[in-house]
């Protein structure tokens, strides 16, 4: 029989023993203690061996550690990285920490919008790198993990859905304003999205935005031709008047659809979303407990073989990962075009 069959079989018949024999006495106290969950210690014991491997080859990607940081895939031993491009923009200078600790300076090699893909390169050597398999075997309910807490845990999950394209919803400040026929230098915000990207920025109700991009605005309609022709994740420089006084801020797009979800402040994504969670070819969509700041990291099959990186955190349920034939093949020739450089 295929190993991977029996592994897979093994897993589902532990759990089952596992739930029928604990159903009584955890429910007694009406909650399941931590280390008997989906993610926990008796679950995650099936796949023991494979975290501190994975750790290896798993590294942090930000400008200061543990504020808004990312998780990068080591591609290669001569210190090429992959993460997920969209929130990269802002992280100036960029570095990279590895579990150890230890941190180096990252300089950027490529930005793919497309695949919102990072390609970074360090100063560092003999490195352990991930390991590719193949994902299109892949089917709805087949189990899927990863790490999170940049590498200090293992989250373990199914693939949750078909693979499929993720069409485009646009790229959104965040705001809705107030209609004026005054004619009047400027746009007024009536109303700011909680959560969204304006908020973050610091933007306010009644504040009057002057100009995005060095472009002046007085109307809405200025507003969405600036704004729409950007992708998620960049930024906008905007000018603005609040109780007469001039004021300046940068604004990271996000993606309209994941602005709209959460316009009236619930929590659905409990501990977060991506700014761009939409505009993908192709995605494979999976349920494990991830933070934002887990995107960029490598998806496994419970065989240890990656698979997909994941690259959006859409809500409490839902994250996207690329598949690895998407991707792979254009960044090794991306790697391939730096290293002749030299």
């Amino acid at each position: 029989m295929n190993k991977y069959f029996v592994n897979i079989g093994w897993l589902c018949c532990a759990m089952t023993a596992w739930f029928f024999g604990t159903t009584v006495p955890l429910f007694a106290n009406g909650f399941l203690d931590d280390d008997q969950r989906t993610n926990g210690k008796e679950t995650l014991g099936a796949l023991a061996g494979l975290q501190s491997k994975a750790a290896a080859t798993s590294v942090s990607v930000g400008s200061e550690r543990d504020k808004k940081m990312l998780t990068g895939a080591i591609l290669s031993a001569d210190g090429y990285i992959l993460t997920k491009a969209t929130e990269t923009m802002s992280m100036k200078p960029l570095r990279v920490w590895f579990t150890d600790g230890s941190v180096e300076d990252a300089r950027l090699v490529k930005r793919n919008d497309k695949l919102d893909l990072a390609l970074l390169k360090i100063e560092r050597t003999s490195l352990s790198s991930v390991t590719w398999g193949e994902s299109l075997s892949l089917r709805p309910a087949q189990w899927l993990w990863a790490l999170s807490d940049h590498g200090a845990k293992m989250r373990l999950g199914v693939m949750s859905a078909n693979r499929r394209a993720i069409a485009n919803s646009g790229a959104v400040m965040g705001v809705r304003f107030a209609r004026s026929d005054k004619g009047d230098v400027g746009v007024q915000i009536e109303e700011v999205a909680t959560g969204g990207p304006a908020e973050q920025a610091g933007l306010l109700a009644d504040d009057v935005i002057m100009e995005l991009n060095s472009q002046k605005v007085n109307e809405p309609g200025a507003v969405r031709r600036v704004v729409g022709v950007l992708q998620p994740g960049d930024l906008v420089k905007v000018k603005y008047k609040r109780g007469g006084k001039d004021g300046e801020c940068e604004v990271k797009l996000a993606s309209k659809n994941r602005v709209m979800m959460n316009w009236g402040g619930e929590d659905f994504g409990n501990h977060g979303t991506s700014s761009r969670t939409d505009n993908y070819s192709e995605i494979i969509q999976h349920d494990l407990p991830l933070d934002p700041s887990d995107m960029g990291g490598v998806v496994y099959n419970v065989q240890g073989q990656a698979v997909a990186l994941n690259i959006a955190r859409v809500d409490r349920v839902t994250n996207y990962a690329l598949p690895v034939e998407l991707f792979l093949p254009e960044v090794l020739k991306w790697m391939q075009e730096d290293r002749e450089k030299k």
